[in-house]
């Protein structure tokens, strides 16, 4: 174990004692190139098990390194109890496998995956789904699992999770479907309440909310939500940290806790029957350096992607754009590691790909944690020097249109560059028939704020900071995607109480 993993843990133990934080976290510290300990301590193996949705063309198979125990198939016969098995925290994701144009493949417009947990431990795992919130005819079933709290560490003293899933395939695009999750004997379910969410559309204008960073401030992070849920964005990409420490499932749940029932009809979040984007909006997450793979992360959001690293890389298309999810965790920190390798053998397969369906997706957008071309705390972290050196190439050898980051606690934006030789410099700004990848750092979800590096680099377009002596709590983005062009509208938070600002807007076209 490394001296940086060691120290980490050592203060972890020795923070839980002394600050008696009732989520069970250490207060918020920027981040450095040393990651904290992400192992969560499990490291048993795993019964064969492979989950298969009905009319679904992949299997969900979790890796024995995500430690998950106690995982079986919907049982339709065990009575549960309402105390105990009443869903909590009803979440909406994505599943399916990682290669391109193959059967499996993810698609917004007819998949989507529906988690919940519940206190207690059961297998149930059943949705119902309909066209209207009085017609949930069509049953669905799934499976369930728990998730074991780290064995040292921050969250070591927590009850294990008790997770549940249903992927559900053959929907409709451009569809509102109403749903409750739960189960239970046949004749006495235990259903959740009703929710709804819809399909992406196939074709058209579709407008995706941006977002990162969110681990220090819960009210940000649910004014943010907010934002997604009333602004009408089809669903939410986020480039890593939704919380301070990976481990802790307590901050899990506050933070899914401020983004679920609002606990108005038609509240605060604007949904009907009082829920925010929980459940509601497809949450589309990749880890930071924060969750740093940490299996509670795993567990907590669905997300597409299969084999011993399934959920750390995947891709799907939204309209007319290829988007490419990606961890940098291990590619940061373990250069040469056997996760990181494969990491980026997939990455080239799936952005050659890519490159040769111009036709059908004409844009490329990646997102990741690291912002690869920052000027604030983290620009010159050997961390992101080595994710950038990893990544920047390939985005320029493949033609990558747009890249969203977070890590710098910032809005930040560059002009279309290239990487420099070596990478490790700054990059190198492009015009005319050259092609050039914009970089966007958007990293105000709740993330305590970091100054913007003084002047102005040849290099960035755009900035804003955020925090004391400025209007704003955070930033966030909306991403409008059409056949032809890809248009980008930042907003300063402002807070609870007043319009926000656009602070940067700009198009890019085919």
């Amino acid at each position: 174990m490394r001296l940086a993993t060691v120290a980490f843990l050592l203060a972890s133990l020795v923070s839980s004692l002394v600050c008696g934080c009732s989520s069970g976290s250490a207060p918020a510290q920027p981040d450095s190139g040393a990651p904290p300990s992400g192992d969560g301590g499990v490291d048993s193996g795993l019964i064969s098990f492979t989950y298969t949705g009905a009319g679904c063309s992949y299997a969900v198979d979790p890796p024995t390194t995500r430690g998950y125990t106690d995982v079986a198939l919907d049982d339709a016969v065990t009575s549960v109890d309402a105390a105990t098995a009443t869903p909590e925290r009803v979440r909406l994701g994505l599943g399916g496998s990682t290669t391109a144009g193959q059967p499996g493949y993810p698609d917004l417009t007819t998949t989507a995956v529906l988690s919940w947990e519940t206190s207690g431990a059961n297998h149930a795992a059943k949705a119902r789904l309909g066209s209207s919130a009085t017609a949930l005819t069509d049953i669905h079933t799934g499976y369930a699992w728990t998730t074991p709290p780290p064995t040292i560490g921050i969250g070591n003293n927590e009850a294990a999770v008790n997770m549940h899933e249903v992927h559900v395939c053959g929907l409709k695009p451009a569809t509102t479907y109403y749903y409750q999750v739960g189960g239970g004997a046949t004749g006495h379910e235990i259903w959740s309440a009703t929710q709804s969410f819809t399909t992406l559309p196939s074709s058209g204008a579709i407008k995706v909310g941006v977002m990162g960073d969110a681990r220090d401030t819960v009210t940000t992070w649910a004014l943010v939500n907010q934002r997604m849920l009333m602004s009408g964005v089809s669903s939410i990409l986020f480039s890593g940290d939704v919380i301070d420490i990976g481990t802790d499932e307590s901050e899990y749940s506050q933070w899914l806790n401020a983004i679920w029932e609002t606990g108005v009809d038609g509240g605060a979040e604007g949904s009907p029957g009082g829920f925010g984007t929980l459940g509601q909006l497809m949450f589309l997450p990749i880890a930071g350096n924060h969750e740093n793979e940490a299996v509670q992360f795993y567990s907590n959001f669905a997300i597409p992607g299969d084999g011993p690293y399934a959920k750390a890389f995947s891709s799907f298309n939204v309209g007319s754009a290829h988007v490419i999810m990606i961890d940098d965790q291990p590619i940061g920190t373990q250069p040469g590691g056997t996760e990181t390798m494969a990491q980026l053998a997939w990455l080239e397969q799936d952005l050659a790909a890519a490159n040769a369906d111009r036709t059908n997706h004409p844009f490329i957008i990646a997102v990741s944690h690291r912002g690869l071309f920052s000027t604030s705390l983290h620009s010159t972290d050997g961390d992101v020097l080595q994710t950038r050196a990893s990544l920047a190439p390939l985005y320029d050898k493949y033609k990558v249109d747009l890249v969203f980051n977070g890590h710098d606690h910032e809005y930040e934006r560059s002009k279309p560059v290239n990487a420099a030789t070596p990478p490790s410099n700054p990059p190198i700004v492009v015009s005319g028939s050259t092609h050039g990848t914009t970089y966007v750092i958007c990293a105000g979800a709740g993330a305590d704020p970091y100054q913007v590096g003084a002047g102005m680099p040849p290099y960035r377009a755009a900035y804003t900071q955020f925090g004391s002596g400025t209007p704003y709590i955070g930033v966030y983005g909306f991403l409008t995607i059409d056949a032809t062009s890809l248009t980008y509208a930042a907003y300063g938070l402002k807070g609870a109480g007043g319009a926000d600002d656009m602070i940067d807007t700009f198009t890019l076209s085919n």
